[in-house]
């Protein structure tokens, strides 16, 4: 099941040529990742070193690498941190995956341990100025984070009405939830998830596996 066009120009991982968002006879790759987890991590700096740029020569079949972003809520600034991937991706396409790879790299600033004392608007900022560092206005990604302070309901109730971001962090959350998708990294290829592939394997192992599957 592909992800909605609209998600297409950004969340298509592409390392070696022009983005492609129109591969009819690609074989579609879903990385489900949670920016938050280690081996979410490990496995998307891996592939898209050592894997993606390489598979189609030598498999010599075509293949179209879907970024899945998965919340594990039990980590509380992974919403945020996936949040400020959005804002990024709705700002600017062409920058969510090299945002991405620097959220990866970085992705120890936003542990528990580190954050435990910073507020959601802190963290909103300096998730934005990392975004400035590949070239995405700080403004832009702010504007899209932030909740409304001062609009509250006609009794003076507080609103719960998130912000610019969360229709898409829904859209998300219900793809992969719909897919049964609880693990971060899970592996789909064409639609079935592939449970032998993992961020321990090695680049040619899957290689090897993602031939299998295809």
């Amino acid at each position: 099941m592909p992800l909605a066009p609209k998600y297409l120009a950004s969340h298509i991982i592409s390392t070696t040529k022009p983005l492609e968002t129109s591969r009819p006879f690609a074989n579609v790759v879903e990385l489900y990742l949670d920016y938050c987890c280690p081996f979410s991590k490990r496995l998307y700096l891996k592939w898209t070193k050592d894997v993606i740029p390489v598979i189609e020569k030598q498999l010599n079949k075509q293949f179209e690498f879907q970024f899945v972003q998965v919340v594990q809520p039990w980590h509380p600034s992974s919403t945020l941190m996936h949040e400020a991937g959005l804002a990024v991706a709705l700002s600017d396409a062409t920058l969510f995956q090299s945002f991405s790879k620097l959220l990866f790299e970085r992705q120890a600033e936003w542990f528990d341990q580190a954050c435990y004392q910073k507020s959601r608007k802190e963290m909103y900022e300096e998730l934005a100025s990392l975004a400035s560092l590949v070239g995405v206005s700080k403004e832009q990604v702010l504007k899209l984070l932030a909740i409304d302070e001062q609009d509250f309901e006609q009794d003076g109730t507080p609103k719960n009405s998130g912000n610019k971001v969360s229709a898409s962090l829904k859209y998300f959350t219900r793809y992969q939830r719909q897919n049964g998708v609880h693990v971060t990294p899970t592996v789909a290829v064409n639609g079935i998830i592939v449970g032998n592939i993992g961020s321990g394997n090695t680049p040619e192992e899957v290689i090897k596996l993602l031939d299998a599957a295809t």
